[in-house]
């Protein structure tokens, strides 16, 4: 198993590198609430950007993207605990000017064994449908409902996280695409389908759900969510 440190590169500068490593570095203190364990995995995606993905508990890994590359080509894929990151990116999104190619190293060993499988593919997606965010706003708000009057120590009942809660159809697909509550319930808390509050957003405020054969992909305002496709050959991390 390697165990070099792995070191990301930032790219950009100003005001819109700092929002997007902020809002990276939430997504993942919330998702480590969830789950101390939790991991991230680097996926390439250009010769600017890296998609962080995230494992949680509940059935799907979360995607951050950021201005940032790996400084070494060979980290493209390598799995790191996600514990460190927060911090590294708040600290990261509070240097505006400093210079595009500044290092971001991430410490602790690479884990790439406990993350099993190939990450999903960035092409080769057929969409399916798109669900305004308020839908999926109101789908959570009702599990929290639900959670507040039916759930015990361990939280929300695991018959209202296996539920689909969302049903798809396709014209180009066969079958129906169903979305579980525990799916619903990462969008939610993770703050994946926050409503905007900047007028110029609000016309984005949308879920679009795609496929391939073997994956689900949920792309939200704030992030995506992917989720192995029943049948399928996709495998992501369960919780330690």
């Amino acid at each position: 198993m390697p165990d070099a440190t792995v070191s990301l590169t930032l790219t950009g500068t100003g005001a819109a590198r700092s929002a997007a490593l902020r809002r990276t570095a939430t997504v993942i203190t919330r998702a480590l609430r969830m789950d101390t364990g939790a991991m991230v995995r680097l996926a390439v995606a250009g010769e600017d950007q890296t998609d962080l993905l995230v494992s949680t508990p509940l059935g799907c890994v979360i995607a951050e993207r950021i201005p940032a590359v790996p400084a070494d080509p060979a980290d493209d894929g390598a799995v790191v605990s996600a514990d460190p990151l927060p911090g590294l990116l708040t600290a990261a999104a509070g240097a505006d000017g400093v210079a595009g190619d500044a290092a971001l190293p991430v410490p602790g060993p690479r884990t790439d064994m406990l993350w099993p499988g190939t990450t999903p593919p960035a092409s080769g997606w057929t969409v399916v449908d798109t669900v305004p965010g308020g839908d999926v706003r109101d789908l959570f708000a009702g599990m929290e409902r639900e959670a507040d009057l039916h759930s015990g120590p361990a939280g929300l009942p695991p018959s209202l996280l296996d539920q689909p809660l969302l049903r798809l159809t396709s014209p180009t697909q066969t079958g129906i695409i169903e979305i579980p509550g525990s799916v619903i319930a990462a969008l939610g808390a993770l703050g994946l389908v926050t409503a905007p509050t900047r007028a110029a957003l609000q016309e984005y405020d949308l879920v679009r759900v795609s496929v391939t054969a073997s994956w689900i992909r949920l792309d939200a305002l704030y992030g995506s969510a992917y989720l192995p496709r029943p049948g399928g050959l996709a495998r992501i991390p369960t919780a330690r």
